[in-house]
């Protein structure tokens, strides 16, 4: 092992005085690039795999969020301690070594990320085929994962920039000490039925604080807190049981940013039915039933907070106590709201809730509406647009079922031809766009996306008629075009 003494050539290879690695200023949030070449960094050699296949799933912010929940020594500090250290470091080597390789520095300021300052930086002449290099020494720490000294080899290129010489070398003895950096291996890669990643869901492995919150929820409910908006849809999940899914919305910077850049919410129903919240004598269920329901979720500091979660419950009146909780901060808030979920009888078509949604993303697993993607059918997950605004160069899109009442056998299936007209301000646009709808025994699945570019900004209704058995049955959703 080398001996721990600096040389004079360590300012030859460094620039840098030999004082410790200043950490990042608790509350200054990284950027995306420095996010981006922290976990670079730090990533071991399985999760760059996960990663990549994240990314094509469009499921990177939720890789984000799991990776550095991985390597938080303290999950009940709002800071991340491992980040902060590390993004005191890349800012110390994006200063230092940029000329290397854009933002961040190229090799020496990876090597220098990870593992510090060397003992030894020792300028190598050139040769007969090599321009002039640099050599890095790195005792053994074999406490923390580096089980023998460490040569990283620099050699420059015709502009004068450093590269490494033996860079799988050097990854594999750090191989070791990147997976010492997880410190909560129990935090794991999980993915749901449709493939994408799946954050922990609560109360099981949640926050203490969200545990917390569902306890007070469902002993001691409140009405008040941070506020939010919830927006139940209902559709039919047998003939005596309805889906409600529910869109709790927060308004932009009601939820704090954590130090990985990222918000974090947890959402809450519970459910309660019985003689006081169904009076009625002919209702489907007596006694009480209850049903708990508990998703977190990734949002946007800069925009609305939106997640999902979703109850099975019978037909008839429930009351529902539902909860909202910063993942960042002790601010929570709670609601309750009575709905009224549909029979859906056998005998009489009708419709299920119309949402208005403005993207629809396709996964590659067939799933079905479960806690947390409560929008999701078959393959494709709606993102409702739970206040119904949308600017003119979005796409107005609208998913529902029209149920026909009746079974047929598979060589039978009814026609069902919906229609589709937009009035302004009370007024007829000229609007009128027909399609024949997809249908199955019981049901006709219906999924419209109208571009919205053509139209001035205004107040709309959305009119939808359904044409079976020489029958038209009716519904409309308003909706606000801005520009």
């Amino acid at each position: 092992m080398l001996p721990r003494a600096a040389v004079s050539a360590l300012v030859f290879g460094l620039g840098l005085a030999l004082s410790p690695t200043p950490a990042a200023a608790q509350g200054d949030r990284p950027t995306e690039t420095e996010l981006g070449w922290l976990e670079s960094f730090l990533m071991t050699a399985e999760e760059r795999r996960i990663m990549i296949r994240a990314v094509s799933a469009g499921d990177r912010a939720a890789f984000r969020r799991l990776f550095w929940m991985r390597r938080d020594p303290d999950p009940g500090t709002p800071a991340n301690e491992t980040l902060d250290h590390y993004l005191g470091r890349v800012r110390l080597a994006h200063r230092t070594f940029s000329e290397d390789g854009g933002y961040g520095g190229g090799d020496r300021a990876r090597v220098f990320v990870f593992l510090g300052m060397p003992v030894s930086a020792i300028p190598q002449p050139p040769t007969e085929t090599t321009l002039e290099g640099l050599l890095w020494v790195y005792p053994a720490d074999p406490a923390n994962g580096l089980a023998e000294d460490l040569r990283a080899r620099y050699r420059s290129d015709e502009i004068g920039s450093l590269w490494l010489e033996n860079r799988d070398g050097v990854d594999e003895a750090l191989e070791e000490m990147r997976q010492r950096l997880i410190v909560r291996p129990e935090v794991a890669y999980e993915t749901d039925d449709a493939g994408l990643l799946r954050l922990p869901n609560l109360p099981a492995g949640g926050s203490e604080r969200a545990r917390r919150l569902l306890r007070r929820l469902v002993e001691e409910p409140e009405t008040s807190g941070m506020p939010f908006r919830v927006t139940p849809a209902f559709f039919r999940v047998e003939d005596h049981a309805t889906y409600v899914a529910l869109a709790f919305e927060t308004e932009p910077g009601r939820l704090a940013v954590g130090s990985d850049g990222q918000s974090a919410a947890s959402a809450f129903a519970h459910a309660i039915s019985g003689p006081d919240a169904l009076p009625d004598e002919a209702a489907p269920v007596r006694g009480v039933f209850r049903r708990e329901s508990a998703y977190t979720g990734l949002v946007s500091p800069d925009s609305p907070g939106g997640l999902e979660t979703s109850l099975v419950l019978p037909p008839g009146r429930h009351r529902l106590l539902l909860g909202l909780v910063d993942e960042q901060s002790e601010a929570f808030g709670t609601a309750e709201i009575e709905i009224e979920a549909p029979a859906f009888p056998v005998a009489e078509p009708t419709f299920s809730s119309v949402v208005l949604y403005d993207e629809a993303t396709t996964t590659l697993e067939y799933g079905a509406g479960t806690p947390g993607r409560a929008f999701q059918f078959g393959r494709t997950h709606f993102h409702p647009r739970g206040d119904a605004v949308f600017r003119q160069d979005e796409t107005l899109g609208a998913f529902y079922y029209f149920y026909a009442g009746e079974r047929v056998d598979d060589g039978d299936l009814p026609e069902i031809v919906a229609e589709y007209t937009l009035r302004r301000n009370g007024q007829d646009t000229g609007f009128v766009r027909p399609e024949r709808l997809p249908t199955t025994t019981r049901q006709a699945a219906a999924n419209a996306e109208i571009e919205l570019r053509e139209f001035p900004p205004g107040r709309y209704e959305l009119g939808i008629r359904i044409l079976y058995r020489d029958e038209v049955f009716e519904t409309e959703r308003t909706f606000t075009l801005i520009r």
